[in-house]
């Protein structure tokens, strides 16, 4: 469980770690269905449902994988971890349900970065505003992610602003003159970042492994207001439903496969499973539309210099 310390920090800084949230037979089930995943993404089983990085002599680099909760029930069970869900439930301070999932892999000596961006529908410049709720992503690590692997790197305090201009500076300002701190984790532990925090990971040089599972919770308002124009969010809206029957029945599915699989469902927790998704009722918690009062509080110039990244530089 967060503090109200932690649970200030997180919407202060946009992003904190949550240790050893995910462990024991859990943890080690979920770490060997992850490599039966890689396994089959880099020998290109399954292309449709596996990304790569393309190279100029016509080779490619295995780095990411899709529809999770569809290949093994672990991935499931992960996603309604009854620890994960009131960590998340706590920094939320509202319902959600689990939208999106994916896998992140970045294989021995891959050298896959990930490039500086906000998540959608941050990335585009013309987006103006952060919803008062927050919204967040999970990201469950199964190794060790350090600085020399390709950890993830954010930019603190600058999520309440909506686009932020980082298509204006080079991958290596971004990484050293703009106040970036590295996020470094390991197997079982969970970072928790806004989906408007500016974020980037160099690729791994090393002969480690680094691989996360990742999640995206929404509410059902933020889901409507944020993301209605997003064509995968519709196609996934129609497909399989975000916030009805279907939805809930999918949830319940989590909560079930948990059950198959030995790890215990949520009872003797503070998450229920209500309508409007997954809820944390206990305490402490996030005050509702909490963003709301934060937003309002920056200046017009701090909203300014903070789209631009000079927030944390002398004011001209």
């Amino acid at each position: 469980m967060f503090t109200q310390g932690e649970i200030d920090q997180f919407h202060r800084d946009g992003f904190i770690v949550a240790k050893r949230v995910i462990r024991g037979e859990e943890l080690a089930a979920l770490r060997e269905a992850a490599d039966r995943v890689m396994e089959e993404g880099i020998a290109g089983i399954d292309e449709e449902g596996h990304r790569y990085r393309p190279h100029p002599d016509g080779s490619r680099t295995y780095f990411r994988s899709e529809f999770m909760w569809d290949r093994d029930p672990v991935f499931q069970a992960v996603t309604a971890n009854p620890s994960l869900l009131a960590h998340y439930g706590q920094l939320k301070g509202h319902p959600f349900m689990p939208i999106v999932d994916s896998f992140v892999c970045k294989i021995p000596e891959g050298d896959v970065p990930v490039h500086w961006h906000q998540d959608p529908p941050f990335g585009d410049p013309e987006w103006p505003d952060t919803h008062p709720i927050p919204n967040i992503d999970a990201d469950i690590y199964l190794d060790h992610s350090t600085i020399e692997n390709g950890c993830v790197w954010a930019i603190p305090g600058h999520h309440l602003v909506g686009h932020v201009e980082v298509e204006n500076y080079s991958e290596g300002a971004l990484f050293e003159e703009l106040g970036a701190v590295p996020i470094e984790l390991g197997p079982g532990d969970v970072s928790f970042h806004c989906l408007s925090a500016p974020h980037g990971s160099a690729g791994n040089r090393t002969p480690d492994l680094r691989r996360t599972f990742y999640v995206h919770y929404m509410n059902r308002e933020v889901q409507e207001q944020s993301y209605g124009h997003l064509g995968y969010v519709q196609a996934l809206d129609k497909e399989r439903g975000l916030f009805d029957d279907r939805a809930l029945a999918a949830a319940q599915k989590m909560i079930d496969a948990r059950q198959v699989l030995g790890f215990g469902g949520l009872e003797g927790s503070d998450v229920r499973l209500m309508e409007e998704g997954f809820e944390f009722t206990g305490e402490p918690r996030t005050p509702p539309r909490h963003w709301g009062p934060l937003i309002a509080a920056m200046s017009e110039d701090e909203i300014r210099r903070k789209k631009s990244l000079t927030f944390l530089t002398p004011a001209a």
